[in-house]
């Protein structure tokens, strides 16, 4: 019972405030997949734009550079984990916005890249941002910077709202991050 009510909860709240609450600017670049890519660097976030024709993505979506040309994420239900090549994946994203941590520095980059094995081969699933034991899109990226940061001896939390739930326009319009210029 208590997980069908949570559950309710976490829809509701997904499917009347997401991305599209009124107090945040929702704002994806028109930039083409042929954008200059070697503009990415590890570490750096790609939130893309809602797309209404799929379900799962009326809140846009977000992944993370993993390596020079690779990208992680946790994309949909079923698939848990998964890196694509950097091209392929903005061929098929028609609308982003890449983002870089202000303070993303070489400690905090091996600190970053120490942290990725320990977060892939988990379930996709939407639940509390700090649960490590599965992750959705922007969660995923969230919990991969707090962990980082914890590791470090830093207090850090990207989530604009510093909510329950993170969602891709947390990650957009959070204070710690500038956009990547193309």
């Amino acid at each position: 019972m208590k997980f069908l009510i949570t559950g309710l909860l976490v829809t509701a709240y997904l499917f009347l405030s997401g991305c599209a609450s009124l107090d945040e600017k929702w704002s994806i670049d028109q930039q083409s997949f042929k954008a200059n890519t070697s503009n990415l660097k590890i570490g750096d976030i790609i939130i893309t734009s809602k797309d209404w024709k799929r379900p799962m993505s009326w809140f846009g979506h977000s992944a993370v550079m993993v390596s020079k040309y690779k990208v992680g994420e946790y994309p949909e239900p079923c698939y848990g984990y998964y890196e694509t090549d950097i091209i392929l994946w903005l061929r098929e994203k028609k609308e982003f916005t890449a983002l870089r941590y202000k303070k993303f520095d070489a400690e905090f980059k091996t600190a970053f890249l120490n942290n990725l094995p320990e977060t892939k081969d988990k379930k996709y699933r939407i639940t509390s941002k700090t649960d490590n034991g599965s992750f959705y899109c922007s969660q995923y990226i969230w919990y991969l910077y707090w962990k980082t940061a914890k590791d470090l001896g830093r207090v850090l939390d990207i989530d604009k709202n510093g909510g329950y739930l993170v969602t891709p326009s947390d990650l957009l319009n959070s204070k710690y991050f500038d956009k990547v210029v193309f």
